[in-house]
Order: structure tokens, then C-alpha cells, then sequence
């Protein structure tokens, strides 16, 4: 009887230990698919991150459904504005001018400083310059005088960031540094701390 009950503690021990061992091996796979799991996670979200650091982004980004300054059409979209400024006709069409070129064609251009319009463009962007504030879109900033209805067209103000420019602007490197130059002004591209790109008037002409 003795040695029944002594080999059965035996049994019973070897199933513990048998127990015990099975559940070390199973918890060392879930650690270790677990790891797997992790490491591809994290060179997963590398190899995005990594991609997405070398995104070429062009300095016409916002505006790459407008066409390029200098671009000539045949036509100017219905709903287009006719301005006169100084005898010189132009048409305007969201925020980009116009100046008839012949019989049937039209070639985008930029407008003259003084024009005036009585309503900016949709996705104009307010900058403030040393306390004055400017209205910018498509390349065009825009000043409002106090007690004025209307609009006018200004030179870009030294110290201006905006979002983008109209394609048509020409990309030189001095020293290193690229410059992109649109009408009379130079604009260099600015990293801000979230790391969102600028554009900041440099000099102007």
C-alpha cells in the first residue's frame, strides 16, 4: 500500500514538472512572436518614415491644379471678371490674371501693382509683415488701406512667409542656399518647427 501511494506521488510529480515545462515552452513563443511582431512594426514604420522624409515636395504644391504663370489658353473659364487698370484689360478667374495676347488666346500673367479687385480669391492666406497685414494668393499680394472697399495689388513685403508659389518661378543656388525667384522677388524655403515648409520673401527688386 505504501508503495502504491509513493508511486503515485511520483506520478504525480513528474506530471507537474511535465506541466510546468510545457507552459515555459508556450509563454518563450508568445515572447518570442511577440518580438517578431514588434520588430517588424517598428522597420515598418522606419522604412514609411524613411520614404516619406525623401517626398520631393515642389514649392508649387497648393497651386499645381492652376496653370503656370506664362501659360497661354485659348480661353478663360466662364464666370471670369473683366478689370481694367491704366487702360490695360485683364481677366480674372480664381486669383489668376489674364491679358489677351490675340484674336483667341490669353496668357497668364502677373498683375500690375495698384490694380485693384473688390473680392480676393477663395484660399487666400492672411500674412502679418512688421504689424501691416497683406493678403496673399497665387503668387499676388494684396494690401487693403484703411477705409478702402477694395483690394489693391503691392510688391511682396521682405519678411512674408507664405504656403507655395505659382509654377513659372525660376530655382537658383548661391552659396548652397536655393533661392526661388518669382516677378521681382526672391523667396527662400524655410523648415518650421513642425516641420511644415515656408516660403519667405528675401530681397526684392
Amino acid at each position: 500500500m505504501k508503495q502504491l501511494v509513493r508511486l503515485s506521488r511520483i506520478l504525480f510529480l513528474f506530471s507537474l514538472i511535465g506541466c510546468i515545462s510545457l507552459l515555459g515552452v508556450e509563454n518563450a513563443y508568445a515572447q518570442k512572436k511577440k518580438g517578431h511582431a514588434k520588430a517588424h512594426h517598428q522597420q515598418k514604420h522606419h522604412n514609411k518614415s524613411h520614404k516619406k522624409g525623401h517626398v520631393k515636395r515642389h514649392a508649387h504644391f497648393h497651386y499645381a491644379h492652376l496653370p503656370r504663370r506664362g501659360a497661354v489658353v485659348s480661353a478663360v473659364a466662364r464666370g471670369h471678371i473683366g478689370i481694367v487698370h491704366k487702360g490695360v484689360k485683364f481677366k480674372f478667374h480664381n486669383g489668376v490674371f489674364y491679358k489677351s495676347k490675340g484674336p483667341a488666346t490669353f496668357v497668364v500673367v502677373r498683375p500690375p501693382k495698384g490694380l485693384k479687385i473688390a473680392i480676393l480669391p477663395v484660399g487666400h492666406k492672411r500674412v502679418i509683415v512688421k504689424q501691416k497685414p497683406y493678403f496673399y494668393y497665387y503668387g499676388t499680394f494684396y494690401s487693403k488701406p484703411p477705409g478702402m472697399e477694395e483690394y489693391t495689388v503691392t510688391e511682396a513685403p521682405v519678411g512674408a512667409e507664405v504656403d507655395a508659389l505659382p509654377e513659372g518661378y525660376e530655382i537658383t543656388t548661391v552659396d548652397g542656399v536655393e533661392y526661388y525667384t518669382l516677378d521681382d522677388a526672391k523667396y527662400q524655403a524655410v523648415e518650421k518647427e513642425d516641420g511644415g515648409i515656408v516660403y519667405q520673401v528675401v530681397t526684392t527688386d
